[in-house]
């Protein structure tokens, strides 16, 4: 038997909006299975009920300790790094990793910080403003006649890859991230900037090109996360900036 990996009780699984009571059973015993100990629900269907109870199996505790919550945002107010679970390509769903690659990450990530992983819903997935809240979209490869998987068999790969994670970072490896919200301010500094120097101004897609800019530097810092120095020295420059072109 596998020993739990320390880095797992930092990981919290969101399911957004799961549709059947038997899939968050499902979810439960994919968990127990693997060490994971933090399940988020965000509005769920019931799911105290035989058709959960029936699939969590004995893994019941999970479905009585899962936190509830109504938005997106209360799930991952706490967190210092947010992945999603995604199939779909598009502009606004990047960095797109593999589950290989992202496992790495979120391992090295994980000893440190607590990381949200988001699985969308069964029928549409993860909505774009949903995606547009993660620094990380991950891929589970599947079979191009039938790419979309079952609500707990994605969580159960994900799951899976990481309890039988070789590629654990040593200790001078981890990454102590910055609080989400001082990147938040970060990124609206950023963007306040960039509306000083011009950028968003044309009438004829400023705006949008100043959204791709963002847009790319969101994926450029979502891909390893920035640490609290990081953040301050990008805001004294920004600030710099601001100074010398007033």
């Amino acid at each position: 038997m596998k020993e739990t990996l320390g880095f797992l009780k930092n990981i919290e699984i969101v399911l957004v909006c799961p549709q059947g009571a038997g899939n968050i059973g499902s979810v439960a015993r994919v968990m127990k299975n693997t060490g994971f100990d933090n399940l988020t629900l965000i509005d769920p269907v019931p799911y105290e009920n035989n058709e959960g109870w029936s699939m969590a199996c004995n893994a019941g505790e999970f479905l009585k300790s899962a936190k509830v919550v109504c938005t997106i945002e209360e799930a991952v107010k706490d967190a210092r790094y947010i992945c999603g679970a995604s199939r779909r390509r598009g502009k606004l769903r990047f960095p797109t990793l593999s589950l290989d690659e992202a496992t790495v990450e979120v391992a090295k990530l994980a000893e440190k910080n607590k990381i949200v992983v988001l699985f969308g819903r069964e029928d549409r997935g993860l909505l774009n403003e949903e995606v547009a809240l993660c620094d990380m979209l991950f891929e589970i490869p599947t079979h191009e006649d039938y790419p979309s998987l079952n609500l707990s068999h994605a969580v159960f790969a994900f799951c899976h890859a990481l309890f039988t994670q070789t590629e654990v970072p040593s200790a001078g490896d981890y990454i102590d991230l910055a609080v989400k919200d001082d990147v938040k301010k970060m990124y609206i500094h950023l963007e306040q900037t960039l509306r000083g120097l011009g950028y968003g101004e044309d009438e004829k897609g400023g705006d949008y090109l100043l959204g791709v800019i963002m847009k790319n530097f969101k994926r450029l810092f979502g891909r390893t996360g920035l640490i609290e120095k990081e953040v301050n020295m990008l805001r004294g420059i920004l600030a710099k900036i601001e100074e010398n072109t007033k």
